[in-house]
């Protein structure tokens, strides 16, 4: 009997528990789209490029590429997180920040996502200002940037 009411109480419990626990990638999609709620989102914004400052200098220096060649591209919103020094960053770019609408810093760190992959650059996916997708620059998937500038140029 004892046994019966154990796995009664226990196993609906366990259960639960894995249940309540989200994947990294629906715990990023969370953050990222809270994130993205606190700057408005116009609907012709097909894309958001998050660019931090400190991480993984091979994967930073394709988005500092992709920024320099794209910051006039209006579809494209870029945010710079964890950004040391805005004066070095133009001058790896050669792109002035203030001149563009469409990047902004994020001085209160709103777009850091509670996982590892917070030292990558992010590409996110809209449409009609909706948030599609999301994916990282990183070692294990270094070619993000290569599909953003082949969607960009259709």
């Amino acid at each position: 009997m004892r046994k019966l009411l154990l796995y009664t109480i226990l196993l609906p419990l366990i259960a639960f528990c894995f249940s309540c626990n989200k994947s990294i990638q629906d715990k990023e999609k969370d953050q990222l789209r809270d994130a993205v709620g606190t700057i408005g989102i116009k609907k012709n914004i097909d894309w958001i490029v998050i660019l931090p400052g400190l991480g993984c200098s091979g994967c930073i220096q394709e988005a500092e590429d992709f920024l320099r060649k794209n910051a006039n591209n209006k579809r494209i919103f870029f945010v710079l997180t964890k950004i040391e020094s805005l004066k070095i960053l133009q001058q790896k770019t050669g792109v002035k920040i203030g001149e563009h609408s469409n990047i902004i810093v994020d001085r209160a760190n709103q777009f850091i996502v509670p996982t590892d992959n917070s030292i990558y650059p992010c590409i996110i996916k809209f449409s009609d200002g909706e948030f599609i997708s999301h994916e990282f620059q990183s070692p294990d998937n270094s070619n993000a940037f290569e599909k953003l500038k082949a969607r960009v140029s259709l």
